[in-house]
């Protein structure tokens, strides 16, 4: 009887298809028959069964270098991987194009005793380009687009320059059968992300022409631009979206937030609150762009996710490397994402009139989110009002530095973008607390003509006390923001807060006074009070840039919470209002 959780192996041999795989070298095994039969079933697929497997690893290197292509190796757990070594070691030092796809035994039987269980994840270390380890397939759609996504990502790898094998573990729970690919209906098909690799470092033409016919057809389209650093890009982002009136959500480490010059008149500010306020009535669109890392809002994360299967969502790097955390890309356009933004200009679309109606729906919603954002934060003194008002209290073309958890939160969701252009960076590639204060003073370091400011939370600043050093070894000046809420505040937004009696594991509460710490490395420590305090602080210190400054604000973190569930209910109610 076929094992229905298995469907999505379906999905991840689809996925190698559309990313250019046509031959597969398959050593007989047990644990990898869900692959075997999968791959015996897809019609595009040349199957090739080796019964060796370190010849059928060379032969699968032979087939690779005669066919300039890319050619799975696939087998089962145990040993048989280990005889895949020296073709995958003469893959990689040779530059050949290798997806090694080796089957394995689910988690829970590794390092227990159990038969032909080995430690394979990572088992080819130094030679391979990338290793992944992928989930155990459970029947569902998610785990079906991962699978496919990945696929695409590991062939899109190996081809990458300079070309090299990857290592794709796969385990998976017995019973091995996989249903019959015919017995497949419309509800396991998932989208597989094609992949317009670029050329000389430029993107295909070809993937220019799709994405520009598919937006002259488009009824609502968005324009998305992630965290990045080119300014470039974000003005010339900005400006597209501009003349042909389609909407922009812009991260606010996207460079698009605070541009000097270019009044937006397509930029939705305050998306993230938006898209909470509104839920399921948020207008879904029917074309997506998105340009630069995965966004940091949750929001958009959710909104991405409510997207209908027929939305056609280009994703836009410079890499083939690409990043699509929610799986909903339909079409990936690798190379120099500006080169691409100025072709598309250089063609207009014209079909402003056509998308006033669908550009005004989100400009007034933003316009009621900024407008209770506004006057709640002038009434109430909490994180987001002290965000706003270091903001607002900045001069012109400050490098603004901010740290991870409420930090970056509020400062993405509550704060408008109509002021002096500055510069904003923030540590989301992994998004720790980890070396903050250092990082900070690494930027001012490299832009020492600019004033640089970092807002930080009292959790991250303690992690990196060491690095104050910076300031008096170097004479780097550093203005800091250190919102204090005595540990963990961003606890009292997840649902760890639900659990009132064990929320204290979370928070971590230090008792930690920051003056003398500061003092002692040289530093000048304020603490302010209100709104006022804190920007008249901020004005002195990057007026002066004088070493270290520290400007501290204090606040309750069940206080705190308790105003951001009120401002997220008036936020509500008045999208409610707009979007019916």
């Amino acid at each position: 009887m076929a094992n229905w959780d298995l469907w999505p192996v379906h999905s991840f041999v689809d996925g190698l298809v559309a990313a250019g795989v046509r031959q597969a070298v398959i050593s007989p095994g047990s644990r990898n028959t869900p692959l075997t039969l999968a791959f015996a079933e897809q019609p595009d697929v040349q199957v090739y069964t080796h019964m060796d497997e370190r010849s059928a690893g060379f032969f699968a290197l032979g087939l690779a270098r005669s066919t300039n292509a890319p050619v799975v190796l696939c087998c089962t757990s145990g040993t048989a991987t280990a005889n895949y070594y020296p073709a995958v070691m003469e893959a990689f030092e040779a530059r050949v194009p290798l997806i090694v796809v080796t089957a394995d035994r689910p988690h829970q039987l590794r390092d227990v005793g159990a038969n032909q269980a080995v430690r394979q994840p990572g088992m080819y270390a130094g030679h391979v380009k990338w290793a992944l380890e992928m989930p155990v397939p459970d029947g569902s759609v998610g785990i079906a687009r991962h699978a496919a996504a990945m696929a695409g990502r590991g062939v899109a790898v190996a081809l990458a320059s300079p070309c090299g094998p990857v290592h794709i573990n796969y385990p998976f729970v017995e019973p091995l059968l996989p249903p019959l690919r015919a017995d497949l209906d419309a509800s396991h098909r998932v989208p597989v992300p094609k992949l317009y690799r670029p050329l000389a470092g430029q993107p295909a033409a070809a993937a220019t022409d799709r994405l520009h016919a598919a937006l002259r057809s488009a009824e609502r389209p968005l324009f998305v631009l992630g965290p990045q650093s080119s300014a470039l890009l974000a003005r010339a982002v900005a400006a597209f979206c501009d003349a042909e009136g389609i909407p922009l959500f812009a991260d606010v480490l996207s460079q698009a937030r605070f541009l000097d010059g270019l009044p937006s008149s397509t930029q939705i500010a305050h998306y993230d609150m938006l898209l909470l306020a509104a839920g399921d009535r948020a207008p879904l669109p029917d074309v997506v762009v998105r340009f630069g890392a995965q966004p940091t809002s949750k929001s958009l994360a959710g909104f991405f996710q409510r997207m209908p299967g027929q939305t056609q969502v280009f994703v836009v790097d410079d890499t083939e490397w690409y990043r699509d955390a929610s799986f909903v890309a339909t079409d990936v356009i690798a190379g120099d994402e500006l080169s691409l933004v100025r072709r598309l200009a250089s063609q207009p679309l014209d079909q402003g009139a056509r998308w006033q109606d669908h550009l005004q729906l989100w400009r007034r919603a933003d316009g009621v989110v900024r407008a209770q954002i506004e006057a709640f934060t002038e009434e109430h003194w909490f994180e987001g009002s002290a965000m706003r008002s270091l903001v607002d209290a900045l001069p012109a073309n400050t490098q603004l530095f901010i740290g991870n958890s409420r930090p970056i939160r509020d400062l993405d969701a509550l704060v408008n973008p109509s002021r002096p252009p500055l510069a904003v960076f923030g540590n989301r590639g992994v998004s720790g607390i980890d070396g903050i204060v250092s990082t900070a003073f690494g930027i001012a370091a490299g832009g020492a003509s600019h004033p640089t400011v970092l807002c930080v939370g009292d959790v991250s600043f303690y992690h990196d006390l060491n690095g104050l050093l910076a300031a008096r070894r170097f004479e780097i000046p550093l203005t800091v923001l250190l919102i204090h809420n005595d540990g963990g505040g961003i606890f009292q937004h997840l649902s760890q807060a639900q659990r009132s009696e064990t929320l204290e594991y979370f928070t971590t509460p230090h008792g930690l006074d920051f003056q003398e710490i500061t003092q002692a490395y040289g530093g000048v420590f304020t603490r302010v009070g209100n709104a006022e305090e804190l920007a008249r602080a901020v004005r002195q210190a990057t007026g002066e840039q004088k070493g270290l400054q520290v400007i501290e604000v204090r606040f309750g973190n069940a206080e705190s919470a308790a105003l951001y569930r009120k401002l997220q209910r008036l936020a509500q109610d008045a999208v409610q209002a707009v979007v019916e």
